[in-house]
């Protein structure tokens, strides 16, 4: 989609700024079309007439009756504070994933602090953000009637840093009205759905692997909130008059049941038709006065829904009947229940514990570990606790590395090793990538005539390879020699400081003996 924006830069103001203008806000810059809105502005400027000019990255403004030009990035800008409207967290709650009332998706590090930024994907804010139970995949919802999927792996690679990595994989664009709330089914493989729905009061069950629609449900009022069972057998839907509805994903239509129904049309045997729910299926408020339903959380064994509400009240439903149980609260809370969620449960014996612990939490800095080859930069550091005991195999036997751990010093052959692992990468990823990239195109171009690449060495090319090792052999050898020098002096100090000792205590040295061992340490020292 084409857009189209502009740029304009104040003097000093004149008249006091209005209410929804930001303080010191003096270069601004907006979108006219398709929609007019602004997309940055910088602050503490004041310039003249012809006193503004901008390339791709940077806006140079000659500040009014100074000897000062400010120079502002216009992909950085002033990193000023901006409107977070959703946040999610993913990789084993190491990465934080913030929704932005500009369009963008931020995604923090709080073990590094790294801080990523994706491009201005969404025309308007983004008001959720949900990741998988892999973390392989984030989709992100927007006002704008749209759903962005991202691939988290590409989104972090350092490889992929200001390139196609920060591109959404594909676009959702089912929904005609402002999205207001979305799931994700429970799998870990890769036959997943979401559930999104809007205020044109649609609920859309789709694959976003393919972008394909599963079913589409024609709700009755408009919805504010949904969730999924722990099975994915059923969702449940919050609405505006404080309702709740059970829609069984296993059932076509309203009375015809089709224990298949959702798998037949993930294989795609069955069509896609639009269904209208049963009326039977929601559960009518109580008390009209608990107001809209905001917020829902099913419990663990998904028997018990929650509900919040806009006047703060929570209520507790029975799955199996449709009835509400009991008000949870004695007294409503202070305000609207914008947020409802169950806490994993306590109590089970074979507790599956974290490998890694994020005790404390590193402050994002933009741009601060962006490297151009795509190599890990080397001020880039993880900051996180190992649990007290590591996890062995499972017949009780330790690892080579674990038994390393509590020897007295690591072994010469995963010293030996990791030093040749640290010297394969000195070639760094990207020549590994292009080298891989070469080796695909001899494959598709051997039938073009082209020479083989993996042709016999020459002759001088041999001899100049077992000249390069033999100079390495001899570094080591000269390096071996030397330390085995510093042993020998070291040897000899201590054993003269020795016998100086004891002669200050006034004992006597057998000076036959101490001869000796001068002499053998001066023939180790010849040898």
């Amino acid at each position: 989609m084409l857009t189209e924006q502009f740029i304009a830069s104040i003097g000093v103001p004149e008249k006091p700024l209005a209410t929804n203008v930001a303080r010191d806000a003096a270069i601004f810059i907006r979108e006219l079309q398709p929609i007019s809105q602004q997309r940055a502005l910088f602050k503490k400027s004041a310039t003249a007439p012809n006193c503004l000019a901008f390339s791709d990255n940077h806006i140079f403004a000659a500040q009014l009756n100074k000897a000062v030009v400010h120079v502002y990035n216009r992909e950085k800008g002033n990193q000023e504070a901006t409107q977070i409207t959703c946040i999610a967290l993913a990789c084993d709650d190491t990465v934080l994933v913030l929704g932005t009332a500009e369009g963008r998706i931020f995604l923090w590090e709080t073990c590094t602090g790294r801080q990523l930024t994706t491009s201005q994907a969404h025309l308007q804010a983004v008001t959720v953000v949900v990741v998988d139970s892999n973390s392989n995949f984030l989709l992100s919802a927007s006002a704008d009637s749209t759903v962005h999927v991202w691939s988290i792996p590409g989104l972090l690679s350092f490889a992929n840093v200001g390139t196609q990595g920060l591109s959404p994989l594909r676009t959702f664009t089912s929904h005609h009205a402002e999205i207001t709330a979305l799931a994700i089914g429970h799998s870990a493989s890769f036959i997943n759905f979401a559930v999104s729905i809007s205020k044109d009061q649609i609920c859309t069950i789709w694959d976003f692997h393919k972008n394909a629609v599963l079913r589409t449900y024609l709700l009755p009022s408009v919805p504010t909130c949904v969730t999924l069972d722990a099975a994915d057998r059923a969702l449940y839907v919050g609405y505006e008059d404080g309702s709740v509805q059970q829609i069984d994903l296993y059932t076509v239509g309203t009375t015809t049941a089709a224990p298949s129904g959702i798998n037949a049309l993930q294989n795609g045997e069955e069509t896609a038709a639009p269904i209208q729910p049963s009326l039977a299926s929601k559960w009518k408020s109580p008390d009209v006065s608990h107001g809209a339903t905001l917020s829902i959380s099913l419990s663990f064994d998904s028997c018990t829904l929650l509900s919040g509400h806009l006047s703060g009240a929570v209520l507790a439903w029975d799955v199996a009947t449709g009835r509400v149980q009991a008000n949870v609260l004695q007294n409503p809370l202070p305000g609207p229940v914008t947020n409802l969620s169950f806490l994993p449960v306590v109590g089970f014996a074979r507790k599956t514990r974290r490998e890694l612990n994020v005790a404390s939490v590193i402050k994002p800095r933009f741009g601060a570990f962006d490297s151009g080859d795509g190599n890990v930069p080397g001020n880039y550091t993880v900051n996180f606790e190992l649990p007290s005991n590591l996890k062995s195999s499972e017949n009780g036997e330790k690892s080579a590395f674990e038994e390393s751990l509590v020897a007295p010093f690591f072994p010469q052959s995963l010293l030996d090793g990791g030093l040749e692992e640290l010297m394969s990468w000195a070639n760094g990823p990207s020549r590994q990538a292009s080298e891989a990239d070469n080796g695909e195109l001899d494959d598709f171009m051997a039938l073009d005539g082209q020479p083989d690449k993996h042709r016999e060495l020459t002759l001088d090319e041999q001899n100049a390879a077992l000249k390069a090792q033999l100079s390495s052999m001899r570094r080591l050898q000269n390096a071996s020699f030397d330390r085995i020098e510093a042993i020998n002096a070291e040897r000899k100090a201590l054993l003269k400081r020795e016998q100086l000792r004891i002669k200050k205590r006034g004992g006597t040295t057998n000076g036959t003996h101490g001869s000796d061992e001068d002499d053998s340490m001066d023939e180790n020292d010849g040898s």
